[in-house]
């Protein structure tokens, strides 16, 4: 039987998954018609607004721009927004949706690593072998017959790097101190890391807040920033506070078949027999990894 704090986990990822599912399809719609910079600047500004706000009403702001922190909220706005969004956002515009959903699945070897080595996590072989049983179904799913390797498909490669040294920085201020909440988390990843983009922005001077003014626009930023970026956050950073960050990151990898299951009702796209057997796959993975307890080989330092 699994715990609470562990059930507790995998309900916050599997709503992640969800909340995960548009990303590649947004930010491909949105860098088409705005700059990429531009659009990575003023979705994570709102996000980091919106989440400023909750914890003003919450009267814990002053841990932002603690002295204590401030170096460690620095480094997960950097690599968590300003470079991973800087990577993904020009990348997506240089290759294909597809590519950057099938290289986005390394992500879980870069957290079984960092799982294993930083965070003292205990990475069995049922869980290696059941990450690569969902690896190999999401790739599966994805795979149409080939594609080529570009500069785009070099960009989105590293974005998920960044996503887990912000992923292993944060679970680790959340283990050792109790004021560090996945919302303080969630709100400097988007708050820091937005203004960061912001001076970049203003030094590259890329100005198209006239874009801001057509309602299409303006709705694809709001939803980017509010729910891919604040909601999806703050439901992440619950979800790797109660299991291990490898663990969370194998299951919430297989967001891009919700797409395609998205795809099939919405758009009445009929799923191939590559759809069907990646998504069988993906189910043993995920059932059986779910039932592996996150453990750690000794306390964080």
């Amino acid at each position: 039987m699994l715990e609470k704090k562990e059930k507790e986990g995998i309900i916050f990822t599997i709503i992640t998954i969800f909340l995960a599912g548009s990303l590649p399809i947004v930010v491909k719609y949105g860098s088409g018609i705005i700059h990429p910079l531009f659009f990575a600047t003023v979705t994570s500004l709102i996000a980091g607004g919106c989440l400023f706000m909750v914890t003003l009403i919450k009267g814990n702001w002053k841990i932002l721009v603690d002295r204590k922190y401030l170096f460690y909220f620095l480094i997960i706005g950097f690599f968590g927004i300003t470079l991973s969004n800087i990577l993904f956002f020009y990348g997506v515009t240089l290759t294909s949706g597809i590519n950057s959903a099938i290289l986005l699945q390394i992500e879980p070897l870069y957290a079984l690593f960092i799982g294993y080595i930083f965070l003292k996590e205990i990475i069995g072989l049922k869980q290696i072998i059941f990450t690569f049983v969902i690896i190999l179904g999401t790739l599966t799913v994805l795979y149409q017959g080939g594609f080529k390797v570009n500069w785009g498909d070099g960009l989105v490669l590293f974005t998920p790097l960044c996503w887990q040294i912000t992923h292993f920085q944060s679970k680790r201020l959340m283990a050792n101190y109790k004021a560090i909440t996945p919302l303080i988390i969630a709100t400097v990843r988007t708050l820091y890391g937005g203004i960061l983009l912001f001076i970049i922005n203003y030094l590259w001077g890329v100005n198209q807040f006239n874009k801001l003014a057509e309602p299409k626009i303006l709705m694809v930023i709001f939803f980017q920033g509010m729910v891919g970026f604040a909601l999806q956050y703050l439901v992440w950073y619950e979800a790797i506070k109660r299991i291990n960050l490898s663990k969370a990151t194998t299951l919430v990898c297989v967001y891009p078949v919700f797409s395609i299951i998205l795809a099939w009702f919405i758009l009445k796209e009929i799923p191939t027999i590559n759809h069907l057997i990646g998504f069988g796959l993906i189910l043993i993975g995920i059932i059986s990894l779910s039932g592996i307890k996150s453990e750690q080989r000794k306390k964080l330092l």
